[in-house]
């Protein structure tokens, strides 16, 4: 699970009441420094801590002391002065009466220490760092660089980070990773995370709603199970109305993908020229001509009866892939709002079509799949507004819209407005034009086959990114296509 810094404090704040008190916290989280430190990085002789003056630094101090009994070389900097919490002064007490020789500035032993130990600044941090904090962690590209609890310079919140912010080799969480840390640029210098317990109760964790990471075994349990005796109609009938005479391969993604994701039966409603390629690929879909302008794209009312019909006894509706932005195709949107009932996958062009009309998305019967650029159309702001704070917009849109939200990227974000999880799984070889149709594609099969909106949308982001990871076992980043997540498909479902 991750947590915000807010909810850090207040899980403290119940650990404390429970009998473990901060200082007892304190005293895990340096010993639990120390131990990872003598586990990965034992056969170093050198350590240098450097200490901020609030529990960060305080933790710092804790570990110093109780590696020293290790016969190392141990200093610590504390560049920010005297500790300012009774329980880090303590700390720092404790270590000086060890032996251990505490810098106020910084000697040769910054450049030559084997392991260099980050803890200036905590989760709470914002802002900028401080320019000599900047020149202190400049230049120690040779040296092993260990983040405590969190990388100075990075938020804990947004995943946002200060210029200079300390770059780790691996950071020791304490009590659950942050949420920040799930999050580009922040994940990039974090290195390996580790999560070292401090005495948090089981119960605290019940009392804050933290955000889930998820994980694929436990998103493989949300799919039905297929008895001896299963049939067709027990997998959902998906209408797709997708492509267009120009983007025919989007739509031939999504439907793949779709079936290829247990969807019992699929519909695709598109230009005939998309359908004739689908037909080619996939024989097992049902095609429904589509009438189009003279560029290829749908036209609105003359398409209406064909598909009121085409919506009846559908359990899922996918919207979007390939189908352009027009006139007629933002009408024909709200043609399809307003006569469906079922289950709603809104992605690409439907998402561009409906950020003209976002009030008309149908509440709670939607899941939207955008990208950072189409989120920022849908919530008329700058994409970099979104990029700020990706965990935020997702619950703006989702509140806005009373839908389920999958804000696609590194660290995608799923969001019903209340509950919240992360993906971390993936890679930069599915950074590529069509991962988001085989993702539209995968999430409509598993709303259409019964599972909730946010069960659907997170069981679909995972299958999609684990793909992915699968799909790079065998394929370099530049050569991998969206077409490879569907083949590694059969070995996930």
């Amino acid at each position: 699970m991750l947590v915000t810094p807010k909810q850090m404090q207040i899980l403290e704040k119940l650990t404390d009441e429970s009998g473990v008190s901060y200082s007892e916290m304190m005293e895990r989280a340096g010993h639990s420094l120390a131990d990872f430190l003598m586990q990965n990085y034992g056969d170093c002789e050198s350590f240098l801590f450097l200490a901020g003056n609030g529990n960060n630094g305080g933790d710092c101090y804790v570990a110093a002391y109780y590696l020293n009994f290790y016969h190392k070389e141990i200093k610590i900097l504390a560049p920010m002065g005297e500790p300012k919490t009774e329980i880090s002064r303590i700390a720092r007490d404790r270590a000086v009466k060890s032996g251990i020789i505490i810098l106020s500035e910084a000697d040769d032993f910054l450049n030559h220490a084997e392991v260099l130990i980050d803890g200036i600044f905590g989760t709470g941090f914002r802002g900028e760092l401080p320019e000599q904090i900047q020149k202190l962690f400049d230049g120690h590209e040779e040296q092993i660089r260990i983040a405590c609890d969190i990388p100075s310079g990075g938020s804990g919140t947004t995943g946002q980070i200060s210029p200079g912010t300390f770059d780790a080799y691996d950071t020791v969480t304490f009590g659950a990773e942050k949420v920040g840390m799930s999050q580009y640029p922040l994940r990039s210098l974090c290195g390996e995370i580790h999560v070292a317990d401090i005495g948090i109760p089981e119960e605290a964790f019940r009392k804050i709603e933290p955000v889930h990471r998820l994980t694929l075994p436990e998103v493989l349990e949300n799919l039905p199970y297929r008895s001896g005796d299963a049939y067709k109609n027990q997998f959902g009938h998906v209408l797709a109305v997708a492509g267009s005479v120009r983007m025919r391969g989007a739509c031939v993604l999504a439907v793949t993908a779709a079936m290829r994701s247990g969807a019992g039966l699929l519909t695709c409603a598109s230009a005939e020229p998309a359908l004739t390629a689908i037909s080619a690929a996939l024989p097992e879909v049902m095609c429904l001509p589509l009438k189009t302008d003279q560029n290829g794209f749908f036209l609105n009312s003359e398409n209406h009866e064909l598909l009121a019909q085409a919506l009846q006894k559908k359990q899922a509706l996918l919207i979007g892939c390939g189908m352009g932005v027009t006139e007629s195709t933002e009408n024909l949107m709200k043609f399809l709002f307003s006569e469906s009932s079922c289950p709603i996958i809104l992605d690409a062009d439907g998402l561009n079509c409906a950020s003209h009309c976002i009030e008309l998305i149908p509440e709670g019967r939607t899941i939207l799949t955008p990208h950072m650029g189409e989120a920022a159309r849908l919530l008329n702001c700058e994409v970099s507004e979104i990029q700020k704070d990706r965990i935020s917009a997702a619950h703006q849109l989702a509140e806005i819209t009373k839908s389920v939200v999958i804000l696609k990227g590194a660290g995608t974000v799923i969001t019903d407005g209340s509950r919240t999880a992360v993906c971390n799984l993936g890679n930069p070889g599915m950074a590529r034009a069509g991962s988001g149709d085989v993702l539209a594609g995968i999430t409509a099969a598993f709303a259409g086959q019964g599972l909730t909106l946010y069960d659907a949308a997170c069981t679909a982001v995972t299958v999609h990114a684990a793909a992915g990871d699968l799909a790079a076992e065998s394929l370099p980043y530049r050569y991998m296509l969206p077409q490879d997540l569907i083949r590694s498909l059969k070995e996930i479902l």
